[in-house]
Formats: structure tokens, C-alpha cells, sequence
């Protein structure tokens, strides 16, 4: 799991193009320790500075090869091996990173308009809108239980999320860097972003609590790691804020489960985890 425990900012400043001073920032991080985190920032800001006054863009800097920068919340142990870690992420909703658990998230489609009428009826229409958004619903459904049967060898328990279904592995377990992993993502027609992220993260990620613009909370005043006591304070302050507003809201409900369960002792660890977590009383609002 890329999830790096240290983070650090540092400056690089020198004489840009046309002779003016600049200066850049760069995040840099280390599983080792702080000092590490900082010398990394700084030769980062470097090398931004480098490409920038040559006029190359710093492709290295893309948002899928670096870590995600989030604080660390719990980690999750199987014997002697570390199996999980609980994040926050940038809009302090906590993050299940599975080392070998597989998830997969498939979204329901957005409804399309049949022509211009159409699209004049579902604009004026709330009801005709649901029905053609339950009819999308219904059929990802139909197509993940038909990828089902088309691959016996496969368990998992599937979830209705917001906006699509959840599906946790439960067969055995995966490598996030294996082609067999990548195939299964693109045939169940999860996000392409997040199976990028799971090979280049080197783990699988599951929200468990709600997005807070779901539960009329504001989104966090800041990011990880804080500049000062005072800035962390305020997130803390928000945090609370947080967890008041969505009390009553879940991030998915268990529909059903499809195979044989688990076999694994570490599956079924993180099955506990997640269905304490993510999961309520049946009917309880998604967020």
C-alpha cells in the first residue's frame, strides 16, 4: 500500500525566466521518517522549478503517481502483517485501504434523453426522471448478477451505494497490481480512475463514511498535514462538526451475497470492518 506516514512541504527558489526570482512548493513524503519526507519535498520543488524554466512539463508530478496525502486514522493487523489502513481523505471521509481485499465500484449510469422531447419530458417530469433512472439501476444490477453467473468461481457480497453497487471479494484474495485484478475491474465496468488508482496505489479503497455535502455539513477547512496546532485545532473542530451531521446516514447497504463466503480469516476481517463502518440499519439514508 503506497500510503506513505510521512509528509513534508518544502520551497525551491531561483531565477525563472526573464530573469525574475520564483519560487515553488512541493509536498514531499517518506515511510521512513520526517527528515526523509523533507529532503524528498525539496528536491521536488527542484526539479518543478527545473522543468518549468526549461518549458517541459513536469509529467512525473501527474496526480496518479503520487501517494494520496491523508492522515493515517487506525491500521488493521492479521497476525503480524498490517492488512489495512484507515485514512482520511480531502474531504474527511474515512478510506478502508485493503492490501489483498478486493472492492469494486460500479456506478450507475446517468439517464439519457431520447431526443428533444424527451429531454423536455425528463426536465419537467421528477417522475419520469425516476423511472429512468430506476430503469438504469435495475439494469447494472442485471449486469453485475450476469457477470455472476458467467464466472462461478467468483464470491462476493454486493452493496447499494448512492450512486451505484459495491462488491467485496470474498473468493480469495487479490493483488490491486495483477492483471487478473485489472481484467475483473473492466469487465464489471468500475470507474477506469479508480482502477488506476488500485494498480498504482497497490491497494483497494472503500469509502465508509458519508461525503459531508450529502449530510449538510461543509467540506473541511483544510488538508493534511496541518502548517500549526492552530489549523489542525480548527479541522478537529470540523471533524466533530462531522460526525454530528451524519449521524443517521450510511455509505451502503448490504443487498445480497453471491457465492460461497468467505475462506479467507483476512476477508473476513475486513467484511467486520466494513459492514461496522459503512453499513446501518436497512433503510437508512445513502450519503
Amino acid at each position: 500500500m503506497r500510503i506513505p506516514p510521512y509528509w513534508a512541504r518544502a520551497a525551491h527558489a531561483g531565477t525563472g525566466r526573464g530573469g525574475k526570482d520564483q519560487t515553488f512548493w512541493a509536498w514531499g513524503w517518506s515511510f521512513k521518517d520526517l527528515a526523509a519526507a523533507k529532503k524528498d519535498a525539496a528536491a521536488r520543488a527542484k526539479r518543478i522549478f527545473d522543468h518549468l524554466i526549461s518549458g517541459t512539463r513536469p509529467d512525473s508530478y501527474d496526480y496518479l503517481e503520487r501517494p494520496f496525502r491523508e492522515e493515517i486514522v487506525d491500521s488493521l493487523a492479521h497476525g503480524e502483517d498490517e492488512i489495512a489502513l484507515i485514512t482520511r481523505n480531502r474531504y474527511g471521509a474515512l478510506i478502508l485501504n485493503s492490501a489483498s481485499v478486493c472492492f469494486a465500484d460500479v456506478d450507475f449510469p446517468e439517464i439519457q434523453s431520447h431526443g428533444f422531447i424527451d429531454a423536455l419530458l425528463l426536465f419537467f417530469s421528477g417522475r419520469r426522471r425516476r423511472q429512468r433512472m430506476q430503469i438504469a439501476r435495475d439494469a447494472t444490477m442485471h449486469a453485475v448478477r450476469d457477470w455472476a453467473q458467467h464466472n462461478p468461481n467468483r464470491s462476493f457480497r454486493l452493496y447499494r451505494t448512492r450512486a451505484g453497487l459495491r462488491l467485496l471479494f470474498t473468493d480469495h484474495l487479490y493483488s490491486p497490481t495483477s492483471a487478473e485484478t485489472a481484467q475483473m475491474l473492466r469487465d464489471l465496468g468500475s470507474d477506469s480512475l479508480y482502477r488506476k488508482l488500485t494498480e498504482k496505489q497497490e491497494c483497494f479503497r472503500a469509502r465508509l463514511t458519508p461525503k459531508p455535502w450529502r449530510c449538510g455539513c461543509r467540506r473541511p477547512p483544510s488538508q493534511y498535514p496541518w502548517d500549526d496546532a492552530e489549523a489542525e485545532r480548527t479541522y478537529r473542530e470540523w471533524e466533530r462538526e462531522y460526525q454530528e451531521k451524519t449521524r443517521g446516514y450510511v455509505t451502503c447497504e448490504l443487498v445480497e451475497t453471491i457465492g460461497e463466503g468467505a475462506s479467507e480469516g483476512i476477508v473476513n476481517t475486513i467484511v467486520d470492518l466494513h459492514d461496522r463502518s459503512a453499513c446501518g440499519d436497512r433503510g437508512s439514508a445513502l450519503a
